[in-house]
């Protein structure tokens, strides 16, 4: 009987994760909400500043390369316009991100 109770324990724990991600929305309402990023694009800051290069979208934040560093930019605060991906916020308030 023990060992049934060890398979029925081990499939629980092997289901669970799954079931949870399942009935997560979040990833899928981040992913309709984003603007058509790609990688390479160039964002603009709200004060026409360059901030960078995007390198990935993850999650609800835009991953972008500015000055040797990464930068989580919320994809919320991204539009999409002739000179790319413009940010809502200004260079200063980038800077402090």
């Amino acid at each position: 009987m023990k060992l049934h109770s060890v398979f029925a324990l081990a499939l629980g724990l092997a289901i669970l994760p799954a079931a949870a991600h399942a009935a997560d929305p979040a990833p899928a309402a981040a992913a309709a909400a984003t603007p058509d990023i790609k990688g390479g694009e160039l964002v603009w800051s709200a004060d026409g500043r360059r901030i960078g290069r995007v390198d990935r979208v993850r999650g609800a934040a835009v991953v972008v390369i500015s000055d040797m560093k990464m930068v989580y930019i919320p994809v919320a605060t991204i539009s999409k316009n002739d000179h790319g991906l413009v940010s809502t916020l200004s260079r200063k308030e980038i800077d402090r991100l």
